[in-house]
C-alpha cells in the first residue's frame, strides 16, 4: 500500500482551520481484528426520493452494529450491492456488513433506484447512465444521513469525521463516481444533462435538512467496479482500496463495455492513475478471476480475505492517524496566523501568532500525523529551528498557553532544503 496522506489535501484543510484528532476507539486492534462476535441489524428509512417511473419512494437501508459496543463514536462504512443497475437488494452485502460489525464499524447495505426492467424493458446505455447517476445521488443521501444522525437523534453513534463507501460490481460503480466525479472534472454533454436532470451531483434524494449537511467521504471500497474517466481520479483524490479479477467479462479489468452496456474503466486502470496522482490505493489483482466467482469459489478465499485485510487495514489507518475536526474560526483564519518565511529550509522559520495569543505550545507534524517537533513557551517571531527535518510537507499547530479553551490554530509549512 503507498502510504502517502495526500499532502495537497492536508494543505487545504490546514487551510481552511482544521487540526488533527483521533477517533476514541483507535488502540491498534479494533478496525481491523474481530472484537465483536454478535451483530444486530436495524433497518431504517434514510431518503424519500422519487422512483424511475416518477412515484414517490422512500429509501431504506439496513445498518449493522457490533452487539455491545458502547463506544460514543463510530466509523461508518456504506456499501451498495450489485446487480447491473437492475436486479439485486440490500441482503446481498449483509456477508460484507456483519464482517464490518464484528470489527467495530457501523456498516450499512443501502437501497437504492434501480432501473425498473419489468416495467420499462431493456435499458439502453444512456438509461444505465442515468441510473448510475440516480445511485450517485443515493449514496451521498446516505452519507449525509448518518451525519444529520450523529448531530441529532445519535441512533448510530456514527463518527461524522470517518464515514467511508464503497460496493460490489454496480454498487463499486457508484461508489467511484461518488468519490472521484466532482465540479473540476470534464464531462461529456451526455453526462451533464444527467446531472442537471437528477439534481447536480449531490443528487435529490433526502429531507431538506439532510441536504445541509456533507457528503463527503473519506475512502471508497472498490469491489470489481469502474469509472467512466481514470483522469477523475486527481489530486488531492480520496483513498481507495480495490480487488478486481483479471478476466472479469461484466465490468472489465481494464476497460470496455460493462455489462455490454456502458462503458468503464476498471481497477486495472484506475489505480497506476491513482498512483500518478499521489493518492492512497491498493490493488489486488486476482490472475483468471471472474467477476463473481472471486467472492465465492473456494479457490479464491485466500485471495478475498486478503483483500479485507488490506481494506480494514486502510480504513483503520485513516479513522486512527488523522481524523480531521473544525477548529474555533477566531484562532484557525489563515489571516491570523503566519508561518514565514514559507517554504523554510534548515535555517529555520518562525511565527506570528494569532493576535489573542502570547504565548504558545508549538507542534510540528508530517504528512502522516506523526509528532516531529514540539517548542513550548513559544512567543510570536522567535526563530524555529527545523534543522534535520526532510524535505517535504508539514502542519504547524500552536496551543494558547494561557487560554487552552481557544483551541488550536494550524498552518502548512513546506520545508525546501
Amino acid at each position: 500500500m503507498k502510504q502517502i496522506y495526500f499532502p495537497t489535501l492536508l494543505l487545504c484543510l490546514l487551510n481552511a482551520g482544521l487540526l488533527s484528532a483521533q477517533n476514541p476507539g483507535c488502540d491498534g486492534v479494533r478496525y481491523k481484528a474481530d472484537v465483536f462476535t454478535g451483530v444486530k441489524k436495524t433497518t431504517v428509512e434514510y431518503a424519500p426520493t422519487i422512483g424511475q417511473t416518477g412515484f414517490p419512494l422512500n429509501l431504506s437501508m439496513d445498518v449493522y452494529e457490533p452487539i455491545g459496543d458502547n463506544l460514543s463514536a463510530r466509523p461508518v462504512v456504506i456499501l451498495e450491492h450489485g446487480g447491473s443497475f437492475i436486479f439485486g437488494d440490500k441482503s446481498l452485502m449483509q456477508p460484507y456488513c456483519e464482517l464490518l460489525a464484528r470489527k467495530g464499524y457501523v456498516a450499512a447495505s443501502i437501497q437504492y433506484r434501480l432501473f425498473p426492467f419489468f416495467l420499462l424493458g431493456i435499458p439502453d446505455s444512456f438509461d444505465i447512465m442515468d441510473t448510475a447517476v440516480k445511485a450517485v445521488g443515493d449514496m451521498k443521501a446516505a452519507v449525509r444521513y448518518f451525519r444529520e444522525d450523529a448531530a441529532t437523534a445519535n441512533l448510530f453513534h456514527a463518527d461524522p469525521a470517518n464515514i467511508f463507501i464503497g460496493g460490489y460490481s454496480a454498487g463499486a460503480v457508484a461508489a467511484l463516481h461518488t468519490a472521484y466525479l466532482d465540479d473540476n472534472d470534464v464531462l461529456p454533454a451526455f453526462i451533464e444533462t444527467l446531472l442537471v436532470n437528477n439534481g447536480g451531483l449531490e443528487g435529490s434524494s433526502g429531507t431538506t435538512s439532510n441536504f445541509t449537511y456533507s457528503s463527503e467521504s473519506k475512502a471508497v471500497v472498490n469491489m470489481s467496479g469502474g469509472l467512466y474517466r481514470r483522469e477523475w481520479i486527481n489530486a488531492p483524490g480520496i483513498p481507495m482500496v480495490s480487488i478486481h479479477g483479471t478476466a472479469d467479462a461484466t465490468v472489465p479489468y481494464l476497460s470496455g463495455l460493462a455489462a455490454n452496456i456502458a462503458y468503464l474503466e476498471g481497477s486495472g486502470l484506475l489505480h497506476p492513475q491513482a498512483e500518478a496522482a499521489g493518492v492512497w490505493n491498493n490493488l489486488l489483482t486476482v490472475p483468471g478471476g471472474g467477476h463473481t466467482d472471486i467472492y465465492g469459489q473456494p479457490q479464491f478465499a485466500a485471495q478475498l480475505a486478503e483483500f479485507w485485510v488490506n481494506a480494514t487495514d486502510l480504513l483503520e489507518s485513516l479513522t486512527c492517524q488523522i481524523v480531521l475536526v473544525q477548529l474555533p474560526i477566531s484562532l484557525a483564519s489563515p489571516d491570523n496566523m503566519v508561518v514565514y518565511p514559507n517554504p523554510a529550509t534548515a535555517n529555520g522559520t518562525a511565527i506570528m501568532l494569532p493576535a489573542p495569543m502570547k504565548i504558545a505550545d508549538v507542534t510540528i507534524l508530517d504528512a502522516t500525523g506523526r509528532v516531529i517537533l514540539t517548542r513550548k513557551n513559544y512567543r510570536s517571531q522567535e526563530k524555529l529551528e527545523l534543522k534535520g527535518l526532510p524535505n517535504g510537507v508539514y502542519s504547524v499547530q500552536v496551543m494558547d498557553v494561557e487560554n487552552p479553551e481557544n483551541g488550536m490554530a494550524a498552518k502548512p509549512l513546506l520545508i525546501q532544503n
